[in-house]
């Protein structure tokens, strides 16, 4: 099983650790993380290189998404990604990622499996030269996935604290206070948990 980490960074990680080679390349790792966060893993060839190949004509981008998913497809094995019409798909089944195994704990109501899987902003750090509208994206998503993640560290604080366990509380509140340094609600509710 492969794993696509995308928070705190971009990389691909097998049991041995980090997968070096084609799949590591910072236009394909893009790929995948498009893949990993759309709805059921697929998107349309022409989203894709909308998204990383922006300024190239049709013909070349074309070219230039088929040699990716074909490096992609020999190193990663041929059932990663399939093709359905236009639609490219990464199966979770092969490959999983952390923002999806995220976004699974949020619907099922696991807090606490949320916030341990969060582990740094959305591709942070990770940028491709020349591909604005992929940039542009990864902070629209970033910045839902931090969203998401306050909300998880607040709950937990507040379901701590009606458990009447304050060193819980105190975690968690400490825990929102270093994502949020300047909010004067959440350094108040530390200090209330703390007294």
């Amino acid at each position: 099983m492969l794993s696509l980490k995308l928070f705190g960074g971009a990389s691909l990680v097998n049991a041995e650790g980090p997968v070096a080679g084609p799949a590591a390349q910072r236009h394909r790792l893009a790929l995948l993380a498009l893949l990993a966060t759309a709805p059921e893993g697929k998107a349309s060839r022409d989203r894709l290189i909308g998204h990383l190949w922006p300024e190239s004509d049709d013909a070349a981008a074309r070219r230039l998404l088929n040699v990716a998913l074909h490096a992609l497809r020999k190193q990663l094995g041929e059932d990663a990604l399939v093709s359905l019409g236009d639609d490219v798909q990464l199966r979770s089944a092969v490959v999983h990622s952390d923002v999806g195994r995220f976004r699974a704990a949020l619907e099922a109501g696991d807090r606490r499996v949320a916030a341990e899987l969060y582990a740094g902003p959305f591709l942070n750090g990770f940028h491709l030269g020349g591909a604005g509208e992929f940039d542009r994206w990864a902070e629209g998503v970033r910045d839902g996935l931090a969203r998401a993640y306050l909300e998880v560290l607040e709950a937990l604080a507040e379901d701590a604290a009606a458990a009447g366990d304050p060193r819980a509380a105190v975690a968690w509140w400490r825990r929102l206070a270093a994502e949020e340094p300047l909010n004067a609600r959440v350094a108040l509710r530390l200090m209330e948990a703390l007294e």
